[in-house]
């Protein structure tokens, strides 16, 4: 992730930069063909809520989850408080002292939203194209709840997150 980070910045700022370019393929590559998630619990239910929204809107898959993860870890937060808080010092670089494992995690999350803002990715449904006329209560009882997430989700929760991204 902080290599992703690195290497976005360069990329927007240099669009022509073939090694951060590469890095980025590489760094999809990696994250996607399971060998660093091995030994490692991970979370897909944001993807499956993304993957819904996309099939009943216009919305990409990035673009889809730019809108969605802060808000969807910001509610699960608290099952996975350690995991996250790991995220805010190991990837953001927040520093430990004088915080709770719940202020770090909740700062890594922050700084995850200010991140996407800052390259320019949509931070809202209505930034995505969707609107009032969206039936999101269709779409979150559409979700699939997969197993071996931090928090399991009920389609209300799955609800309340899409309304809060609007």
């Amino acid at each position: 992730m902080k290599n992703v980070i690195t290497n976005m910045r360069a990329a927007i700022k240099n669009p022509t930069d073939y090694t951060a370019r590469s890095n980025l393929m590489w760094d999809a590559t990696m994250a996607e063909n399971r060998i660093i998630k091995l030994g490692k619990k991970t979370d897909f239910e944001c993807h499956q809520m993304e993957h819904q929204l996309g099939a009943y809107t216009n919305c990409n898959h990035g673009a889809g989850l730019a809108v969605l993860h802060p808000v969807y870890y910001r509610h699960i937060c608290k099952a996975g408080e350690k995991k996250f808080a790991q995220f805010a010092t190991n990837v953001w670089g927040i520093s430990k002292n004088g915080k709770t494992n719940e202020e770090l995690a909740e700062a890594g999350i922050d700084a995850l939203a200010d991140f996407i803002k800052e390259i320019g990715m949509p931070t809202t449904f209505k930034e995505l194209g969707i609107d009032e006329n969206t039936n999101l209560k269709e779409i979150a009882d559409s979700c699939g709840i997969v197993p071996g997430a931090y928090k399991k989700m009920t389609h209300e929760e799955i609800l309340e997150i899409f309304e809060e991204c609007k």
